[in-house]
């Protein structure tokens, strides 16, 4: 007969798990439009009708540093991500049964913008080229020589700073051409060139510029993106046309997260704008999840079999041959 004993279960309140919002967050940036008149159909419930795709590897900038929560990413790994969230928005690959309607292109990476530390020395150099230029015409008081005709060393030290001046305001010209061109083009890259524009206005002097400082703060530092590009999968394989229906563009901020972390929460943002028209940059903040363990709790006791007595039952019904 078999014995039983009593197991204690202890648990470590997973059921009871705590999720709680922590005080970080991050803030999730979508843009999303539509072209070439492409519109989604619907179904009479109201649902969209299922589309089939075949997909493109994109292309992957990797960032100025290393970093490994996304140089070890492969395309095939955020692929099969955006395909889980694709499905829910009643997009599927296609398979011999179905013909493609369009062809999607998924790129990712992390943006480069110009180096602060870099523009804040030369910030640096030009304001103490100016800082000198007016100490040194001070110095001078308006002297540019001598009874005998000769510089005196004031003018000298005042045309000098002139010169340094001079120089370092050319530089600071070069600086922010530079910069202008890098938060032009990641602005571009992330969607949000029609945002900052819309924001550039009168009002943001007026007390308003929070908005648009933050859009500048974004695309000047380093997010992670995912873009997802759906072109029309005839045109591209009979013209070897890029006929573009629409694109969907999600970032967030590289410093204090990872990338392969952040990448499912990022997708969920922006599953819900595939294939539709954003309207405006959508710039939401997300909660990060934490999780708190109570204290140690028994739960309830379970039967299980001697393992023993199991062995010994087993033996009987099935003896071993003597050697």
């Amino acid at each position: 007969m078999k014995t039983l004993f009593r197991l204690a279960l202890f648990g470590l309140m997973l059921a009871a798990v705590i999720a709680r919002a922590s005080n970080d967050s991050i803030v999730t940036a979508v843009s999303s439009k539509v072209a070439n008149g492409y519109h989604r159909a619907t179904l009479p419930n109201g649902s969209f009708k299922r589309e089939y795709y075949a997909l493109t590897n994109g292309i992957y900038v990797p960032g100025v540093s290393r970093d490994r929560s996304i140089d070890a990413v492969r395309f095939p790994q955020v692929a099969k991500i955006v395909a889980q969230f694709l499905a829910l928005r009643n997009y599927y690959l296609a398979d011999n049964t179905n013909a493609p309607e369009i062809l999607l292109r998924i790129s990712w990476g992390t943006t480069v913008p110009l180096s602060d530390s870099t523009y804040r020395n030369q910030t640096d150099r030009f304001l103490s080229a100016s800082n000198n230029l007016a100490a040194a015409n001070t110095g001078a008081n308006g002297a540019s020589g001598t009874t005998d005709g000769i510089q005196s060393a004031a003018a000298s030290v005042a045309d000098a700073a002139r010169s340094e001046f001079e120089g370092q305001l050319i530089q600071m010209q070069m600086f922010e051409d530079m910069r202008m061109t890098a938060n032009e083009h990641n602005a571009r890259l992330l969607g949000y060139m029609d945002e900052i524009n819309y924001r550039n206005n009168p009002s943001r002097f007026a007390g308003a510029g929070m908005a648009y400082d933050d859009l500048i703060s974004d695309i000047e530092s380093e997010r992670y993106y995912v873009i997802i590009a759906a072109y029309d999968f005839r045109a591209a394989k009979e013209e070897a046309k890029e006929k573009l229906l629409w694109v969907t563009r999600v970032s967030v901020q590289a410093q204090g997260n990872k990338f392969n972390e952040t990448l499912a929460a990022m997708l969920a943002r922006a599953s819900r704008y595939f294939g539709q028209d954003s309207g405006r940059l959508v710039r939401q903040y997300q909660r990060e999840g934490t999780v708190t363990l109570g204290e140690l709790k028994v739960l309830g006791v379970a039967a299980r079999p001697d393992f023993e007595s199991d062995a010994s039952e087993e033996k009987a019904k099935n003896p071993q041959p003597s050697k």
